[in-house]
């Protein structure tokens, strides 16, 4: 993999980070992007000790001129872009009715059009090499769960969009892979927003018992290489899958149950 090229949006923190030092140590030179400068410099100084070259670029994912200043900064570097991760990204646990619009928007320009942007600014480079785009959605992506609408409805547009683009570069040999792991043990729940915009803080559930987020990397990177379509984690994902294609009423009634008995469930006095 020496001197080929991997751009990971979100890669200060939890999957992104950990995505981050699995393709460094495969040889890639790594892009990575967030928010926060300390936690980029962190990151940047450990991924150098694997002996590969790298860069941070602090920007506003949902920005289209703050992306393409991303793609710009990764072709000055290194010339080239052989793969795209698009990881960043925000969730909100709110009730719909009381969710406040702004926030609601506010997701989708994270989750959904900063995927699209990073997707649209480097396709000619992708498209060059032949490369990959990998997003990394959720469960959600496929399957609906209450308090989370805004959430959901921005991985089921992330799901689709990727599926119509592959079908688009089938001819262009770029390799799209959409990879929907289930709860992962990081700091995307502690900066899970609620219906005001404000950061939750706890987690709502059990860390104890999600999956870690190298152990998403590892899955991802061996998805890559072998050019899976779809990366669904663990047999549940694959049942809840399975469900929601076949059984659809049982699959809401899970879902419902799901969510109804967690901790501090929005649902229990609504």
């Amino acid at each position: 993999m020496k001197n080929k090229v991997a751009v990971i949006t979100g890669g200060s923190s939890g999957i992104g980070e950990a995505l981050a030092y699995k393709f460094s140590q495969e040889n890639f030179n790594i892009v990575i992007t967030g928010t926060n400068k300390d936690r980029l410099n962190n990151v940047l100084s450990k991924i150098k000790k694997n002996g590969v070259s790298c860069e941070g670029v602090i920007h506003d994912i949902s920005s289209s001129n703050d992306v393409k200043k991303m793609v710009d900064i990764s072709i000055r570097k290194f010339g080239r872009i052989d793969v795209l991760i698009c990881n960043a990204g925000i969730s909100i646990r709110s009730l719909f009715e009381d969710l406040d619009l702004n926030t609601f928007e506010k997701l989708f320009r994270i989750n959904f059009l900063g995927t699209v942007y990073s997707v649209k600014h480097s396709l000619p480079y992708l498209i060059k090499t032949s490369g990959t785009i990998i997003g990394i959605s959720s469960l959600n992506g496929f399957i609906a769960t209450p308090t989370r609408t805004a959430y959901v409805s921005s991985k089921h547009a992330m799901q689709g969009f990727f599926d119509s683009l592959r079908l688009e570069l089938k001819r262009k040999n770029v390799h799209v892979m959409v990879a929907s792991p289930g709860y992962v043990h990081s700091n995307f729940r502690k900066n899970t927003l609620k219906s005001d915009g404000k950061k939750e803080g706890a987690s709502s559930r059990d860390n104890a018992k999600m999956m870690s987020p190298e152990t998403v990397a590892d899955r991802v990177f061996d998805g890559y290489t072998s050019k899976k379509r779809d990366l669904i984690f663990t047999l549940r994902g694959k049942l809840a899958h399975l469900i929601k294609n076949w059984f659809p009423k049982i699959a809401d009634y899970l879902a419902y149950k799901e969510i109804l008995n967690e901790r501090e469930s929005l649902l229990k006095n609504y």
